[in-house]
């Protein structure tokens, strides 16, 4: 009855085995008997300046979950130290082989996993926050989330490789865009050699960071150079991470161009920038830019050139405004210093987002002017917007608002 017994907590133990199996090797070397297309999957932690990596990666090295989601891939435990001995690197070498470490200027950091293809190409590493606090079932689904991805990029590079000229050029593109695993080994080139002008735009936006001119925004007037920018945001081959970048290049710009005057613009990037991904840290950091960089212009401070809204872009002017009742309103602006004076051509009122009275006169303000609105009704939400046409080269002007029932 006992060997019956026996027999079936074996057959059960058999049945709860991994269906794939990694397999343990102290070497390149030795990895290459039984080597297949899973590759290799290194646990490098630092020996000698890191007290507590040694045990937490010999954990994970050993946890079934983490062996499940490396699939078949060949093992390594590789400690590093700090400051190596040439025995020390001459070991290290001889370890690894052919596998090269991260290369220095990757974000990377150690304890990490470190994952290679069969050709011995890194294309993921699972390092950083998850490893200060190493817990095994959630490193293993961080590996078999690149796995994943390794496994999408190498359905489309098969893909690409039955195909020609641009339709190569934009599946080599969504290649290397997969998330959180390397880029296909030299895929510029290959992208080049699919498209040599580049009629896809893909190489155009292989190598897209934040802005598609570079240098040149800078000489460019301020609504050319957000045209441009609006056109990297809406292309089509960009990720969301690379429009997330665009959009906080176009904050920038507009910061450090006009200051936080611009608010409603400034805004609209931001929002922009945290609808295409909430939970990244551009959209994560878009709340702050609101409530930091969107003062605009306010009531008790008056206009100064860095609180300006764009050139001839209405800018809501701020505070507790003294508007409500029906009856007309005077608004009056008036100069205080600078060396240019200050060109007005609007002021309009606002019941929330319905526009109730508007003048729209233009003042160079080298004395005090009154603009006049009128609300027929009580106001529920009122809203005063003032345009300015001060370019970006005549902004030194400052002044102070007067908002009061005529």
């Amino acid at each position: 009855m006992k060997f019956a017994f026996s027999i079936l907590l074996s057959l059960v133990a058999i049945t709860l085995l991994p269906a794939q199996a990694a397999t343990k090797v102290s070497s390149y070397a030795q990895a290459q008997a039984g080597l297949n297309d899973d590759g290799y999957a290194v646990f490098i932690y630092g020996k000698g300046w890191d007290k507590r990596a040694e045990a937490n990666m010999t954990a994970l090295y050993n946890a079934p979950a983490v062996l499940q989601a490396t699939g078949n891939a060949a093992l390594m435990l590789v400690p590093l130290p700090e400051s190596m001995s040439p025995e020390q690197k001459e070991a290290l070498g001889n370890t690894m082989g052919k596998l090269q470490l991260p290369h220095p200027h990757s974000k990377h950091s150690f304890p990490a996993v470190v994952l290679y293809d069969k050709s011995g190409r890194q294309y993921g590493i699972v390092c950083g926050p998850p490893m200060v606090y190493p817990e095994a079932e959630r490193i293993a689904r961080l590996i078999s989330a690149r796995r994943a991805a390794k496994a999408r990029q190498d359905g489309l590079m098969a893909r690409a490789d039955a195909a020609q000229g641009e339709e190569r050029a934009k599946l080599l593109l969504q290649a290397a865009q997969v998330e959180n695993i390397e880029r296909p080994y030299k895929v510029e080139q290959l992208i080049k050699e699919a498209d040599p002008e580049d009629k896809s735009g893909c190489l155009a936006a292989l190598k897209f960071h934040n802005n598609p001119v570079g240098d040149k925004i800078k000489e460019m007037p301020i609504f050319e150079a957000l045209a441009t920018m609006d056109a990297a945001i809406s292309n089509p081959l960009h990720t969301v991470q690379q429009k997330q970048n665009a959009c906080a290049f176009a904050i920038g710009l507009i910061r450090r161009r006009f200051g936080t005057g611009p608010a409603e613009a400034i805004a609209h990037y931001a929002r922009l920038m945290k609808e295409l991904n909430p939970t990244s840290v551009l959209g994560r950091s878009a709340d702050v830019v609101m409530r930091d960089w969107t003062t605009g212009m306010q009531l008790v401070r008056g206009w100064a050139p860095d609180s300006l809204p764009l050139p001839g872009v209405a800018g809501e002017l701020h505070g507790k405004l003294p508007l409500g009742p029906a009856g007309k309103y005077e608004v009056r602006l008036e100069p205080t210093r600078g060396k240019h004076p200050a060109k007005v051509s609007r002021v309009a009122l606002y019941d929330g987002d319905t526009l109730v009275s508007e003048d729209t006169r233009s003042f160079t303000l080298t004395t005090p002017a009154s603009y006049f609105v009128t609300a027929e009704k009580e106001l529920l939400r009122p809203r005063l917007f003032i345009t300015f046409d001060n370019g970006e080269k005549e902004r030194d002007t400052r002044g102070n608002f007067i908002v009061r029932k005529h």
